[in-house]
């Protein structure tokens, strides 16, 4: 299956660990690493008794995905990294229609086809996204039958190619802690020129959210604006898209505050507070940049509406 690194990042997820862990293992083998994001549960113990073959690796402060995730890639070796969520089940052979994608190397990642039990089995389809009213919304295309570039790959289960995770210097902290992470890395990589792939062969299950979803949705939704905001404001610098998402901001924040959304307009104002940060990211990533915006939509199939 290649020289991988298998990194699985777990809070409070000792009941999901039971679960879905001993399928990794078996079908995966034994170069597994579990990240565990300070849990207040007993994750780091059991894991420890009942699985001494993986090696947990256990952080003294909760910080996030972002953080969990590069803490255990930079202690784990591999030309590839495997990152699955707590609450994912592999099938077995995954890897096998995955990692013949590598032998392109502008790839940088690829996703299996996700299927979400809880939802019926529906397929979570190949990652893209649509601009509305100078925002951008992330979304999916349900039942590609074929390999095709995407946007980018979901964190909860994608492969990466660890050479290109290094120089982009893993997960952009600054969305600590959850939340459109995984789009900006695959944004900036497009930036490279280096591809994000979907493989509709290849199949995992995961329990959606099993674990976010006992934070207050509340709080959620706040980090989700924010994040989405960050997202633009570090990196797209089309001039177009710049202008227009200006243009509309103001306009939207009045429609939300009027709606009673306040988690959107707290989110706008944490977003705010980091706009001197997200301009000199942007500003910084733009030196890298071989795509353009308009033609990183282009090859993921997004329409820009200018």
């Amino acid at each position: 299956m290649g020289d991988c690194a298998i990194i699985i990042p777990n809070y409070c997820g000792r009941f999901l660990l039971e679960t879905y862990l001993p399928g990794i293992v078996r079908c995966l083998g034994q170069t597994v690493t579990v990240v565990d994001d300070a849990s207040t549960d007993d994750s780091v113990a059991y894991l420890r008794q009942a699985f001494p073959e993986v090696q947990t690796l256990a952080l003294s402060t909760n910080s996030g995905f972002s953080v969990a995730v590069n803490s255990a890639t930079r202690v784990t070796d591999g030309q590839f990294v495997v990152l699955l969520n707590n609450d994912v089940e592999v099938t077995p052979g995954f890897l096998d229609s995955i990692m013949p994608l590598f032998a392109d190397e502008s790839v940088f990642s690829v996703s299996p086809r996700i299927v979400l039990p809880s939802r019926g089995d529906m397929d979570e389809g190949a990652k893209s996204g649509f601009w509305h009213h100078g925002l951008f919304f992330t979304d999916q295309e349900q039942g590609v039958s074929q390999v095709r570039p995407i946007l980018y790959c979901t964190g909860c289960a994608a492969v990466y190619r660890r050479s290109m995770l290094e120089e982009l210097g893993g997960f952009d902290e600054a969305y600590s802690p959850f939340y459109w992470e995984d789009v900006d890395l695959g944004y900036r990589a497009w930036k490279r020129g280096w591809k994000s792939i979907y493989q509709p062969a290849s199949t995992v299950y995961h329990q959606h959210s099993a674990s976010i979803s006992k934070i207050r949705a509340g709080y959620t939704n706040r980090i989700k604006a924010r994040n989405a905001l960050l997202f633009i404001w570090r990196n797209i610098d089309d001039l177009g898209l710049v202008s227009w998402h200006r243009r509309w901001l103001p306009l939207v924040l009045m429609r939300r505050a009027a709606s009673g959304d306040a988690a959107f307009v707290r989110g706008w104002r944490d977003a705010f507070a980091l706009r001197r940060d997200a301009a000199e990211a942007r500003t910084r990533d733009a030196g890298h940049r071989v795509l353009s915006d308009r033609e990183i939509f282009a090859q993921t199939g997004i329409e820009v509406p200018l």
